[in-house]
This record gives C-alpha cells, sequence and structure tokens, in this order.
C-alpha cells in the first residue's frame, strides 16, 4: 500500500505523539509499505533544525518537512504542507491523519474526501475532557462542530490507541464511523542494550544512594505532576530514602512554575529537574530508576509508560492511562486513583519492597514484548487499513 501520513509536528516537544506516529511509519515501512510522511518544522514555540521543503528518508520512510509560517492558540499553519497534500493525496492509497483542531489534518481530510481516498482518523487523545474544557472551549466548541463531527463520521475508521480512549470519544460525541483500537507499539530493538547502571546517577549527583521515583513525561498539568509532588512529599515526611527525578518539557510558563510547587512542598532538596532529555540521556534514567510514576489526569495510551516497562521498570500510574486496564490484569504495575494519598501508600509500598518491584518489572517487560511491539502494531494495523482500502 501507498501511505500518506501527516501530522502537525513531531518535534520531540510533542512527546509520546512523536514516537507514536514514527513508529507507525516505521512499523508499516518495515512490512514492505511506502510510507511518505508529510509534517512541518514546527517545535512549540521555534522551529526544527531540519531541511525544509526536500525529502529525507529515516528508516525506510519518505519525510518531508514543511515551513511552520504561523502558530495560532496551538494550530500550525503551513501553506506549503496544504500544498503538498492536495498533491499528494489523490495519489495514496489510504491517509492516516494525526491529531485534531490543526490546519493540516482538517485539509488532510477534506482533500480525501475530493479524490475519494479512504482516510483514518487518529485523534491522539485531543476529545479527552480534561484538555476539551480546560482551555479556550468556546473555540474547541466551534472547531469541532464545523469540521472536526465531519471529519470523524466521513473517515473510513477512527483509530484509538486504547479501550479507554474509544470510550472517552464516545462520550464526547456520536461517531458513525467504524472504530479501530490498536495499541501502539515501540521498537524493542532501542531497549534491549540499557547504558550501564550508575550512568545517570553521575551527572546528578544529588540521586547517589538514593531510591529514584521517576516521571519521565510532556510537563503538563494534565500529567499529575503536581498530584506526584504533594504524594512524594507525603512519602518524604514518613522519612523515606526516595529521590524525585522530573524529566521532560512544556509549555515554558508552566515549568517555570514547578521550583516553587517543590518549594512549596518541602521538597527541593529531594527533587531534580533534569529539562528535556536526549534518545540515550533517557535510556540512562530509565536504566538507573527504581520506580516509574505517571499519575496523570488523562492519557489515551502512555507511551513513556511502555518504555518503561521495556526497561523492566517497575510502573505506578493512575486509573486515566489508557493502558491501565491491561496493566492491572498483567499484574504488570500498580494503578491508583488521581488521589494523593491513595499514590503515597502505592509509592511508599513500592520503595520499600524491592523484591515487588521486580517481579512488576519483569511482568511489565513480558507484556511490553507480548502486546506493545512495534512489529505487533504494524501487523495489526497492515489486516485492518488492508480490508479498509478493498472496501473503498
Amino acid at each position: 500500500m501507498r501511505i500518506l501520513v501527516t501530522a502537525y509536528s513531531i518535534a520531540p516537544s510533542t512527546g509520546g505523539g512523536r514516537i507514536g506516529i514514527l513508529g507507525i511509519c516505521r512499523g508499516l515501512a518495515r512490512r514492505g509499505h511506502e510510507i511518505l510522511l508529510h509534517t512541518t518544522n514546527a517545535d512549540g514555540d521555534g522551529v526544527l533544525d531540519v531541511p525544509v521543503g526536500v525529502s529525507t528518508r529515516q528508516e525506510g520512510v519518505e519525510v518531508w518537512f514543511h515551513p511552520a509560517q504561523k502558530v495560532i492558540w496551538g494550530n500550525v499553519l503551513s501553506f506549503p504542507v496544504i500544498r503538498a497534500l492536495r498533491q499528494k493525496v489523490p495519489g495514496s492509497d489510504l491517509v492516516l491523519i494525526h491529531s485534531l483542531y490543526q490546519f493540516t489534518s482538517t485539509f488532510a481530510a477534506h482533500y480525501c474526501r475530493k479524490f475519494s481516498v479512504p482516510y483514518i482518523l487518529r485523534p491522539h487523545g485531543t476529545l479527552d475532557p480534561f484538555l476539551v474544557y480546560r482551555r479556550r472551549w468556546p473555540l474547541k466548541w466551534a472547531y469541532i462542530n464545523l469540521f472536526e463531527k465531519k471529519n470523524f463520521n466521513s473517515a473510513a475508521a477512527v483509530q484509538y490507541s486504547s479501550q479507554m480512549e474509544e470510550e472517552m470519544t464516545h462520550q464526547f460525541m456520536t461517531v458513525t464511523s467504524p472504530s479501530l483500537v490498536i495499541p501502539e507499539g515501540i521498537n524493542l530493538e532501542s531497549f534491549a542494550e540499557l547504558p550501564q547502571r550508575g550512568t545517570f546517577r553521575t551527572k546528578y549527583p544529588a540521586t547517589a544512594g538514593k531510591i529514584l521515583v521517576l516521571f519521565l513525561s510532556r510537563f503538563h498539568q494534565k500529567k499529575g505532576i503536581e498530584l506526584l509532588i504533594r504524594a512524594f512529599a507525603r512519602v518524604k515526611r514518613r522519612g523515606s530514602n526516595a529521590h524525585l527525578v522530573l524529566a521532560g518539557s512544556g509549555d515554558s510558563d508552566y515549568v517555570k512554575r514547578i521550583p516553587q510547587i517543590l518549594r512549596d512542598a518541602g521538597i527541593s532538596d529531594s527533587a531534580t529537574i533534569t529539562g528535556q532529555l536526549s534518545d540515550l540521556e533517557k535510556l540512562s534514567a530509565l536504566a538507573d530508576a527504581d520506580l516509574f510514576a505517571l499519575p496523570s489526569y488523562g492519557e489515551n495510551f502512555g507511551i513513556a509508560v511502555v518504555e518503561a516497562m521495556a526497561c523492566g521498570l517497575p510502573v505506578l500510574i493512575s486509573d486515566k492511562v489508557g493502558i491501565c486496564r491491561e496493566i492491572a490484569n498483567a499484574g504488570a504495575g500498580v494503578v491508583t486513583p488521581c488521589d494523593p494519598e491513595r499514590i503515597a501508600e502505592a509509592m511508599e509500598s513500592l520503595i520499600k519492597d524491592p523484591r515487588s518491584r521486580a517481579r512488576l518489572g519483569e511482568r511489565g517487560r513480558r507484556l511490553v514484548h507480548a502486546q506493545f511491539s512495534m512489529d505487533r502494531m504494524a501487523e495489526r494495523m497492515e489486516h485492518a487499513y488492508q480490508a479498509l482500502c478493498s472496501n473503498a
């Protein structure tokens, strides 16, 4: 199949979305399909240092970066990518559209309908009530009613990363298009050999000799960072020899607030903020950590959780993370409500019990290999996409 993929950005600042998009492209390319990815060079308030307007090949995928000309409330406007979509859609067997509220996704769906090319829409959790109602709700409501309802209900299918995401979307709006629930997948080869244990701790001396609790994700209010800080402060008041590592980046205004939140909680000396980590630094952090925590208020999947489990790291997550049911059913982690005391109790129990951490870590690794590999994801997508194309 010739599959056109479009996304407004694949910058590292987009977090798990970037990993998921690239994983899909590479997984399908490895199965022999022709994959073209058209995106922009947008990176938050700046731009990526990438070649613009020319084709590059990345692990079998033809990638085109187009200039982001203007960003309006997070919506990336790029007439070059719109022109490219108009040219490339007619020659595609299938178009895979990522995310909502974007000019790229809106125009891609429009051209698919215009040229009668089947398309799959991937909302990436953008209809999470925590996000929808929290910021610019009137604008989102207008955009949904003007564009997104039509985009959803004209799609050959809507692809969700978890059962929870599908349920959340159907609670929000009536969707008549067929559903595909296909979990995200990671490249297991990237986690087969981790950096030598101690590498991360050497760079951050304050972590020496401590039990490391790692948060590694995009810095956003929905990720439950403040909830985690409050829970960790309770654990420290009970005399725990633990250290909290907050790794990632996000909106600059929110990132600047985190040090004060740590001071207010009285744990500044027991926490380290690393900023955005490179791929190698991320692996070093995962290799040295003792526990991974993501008490998110909303997560359509949880790619960072899967990466942690791939490293054999026990995970502590909220019941709002998209794959919490799979993790709970496999006994591969601890799932709690978004409540600081419940999180603190679970965290303290795991900190005190290395055998339990090791047991959860091994179960998590097995779960990732069984369900969340890039190859397994690509195989499921291939079968579903071929069926859609034959019915078009």
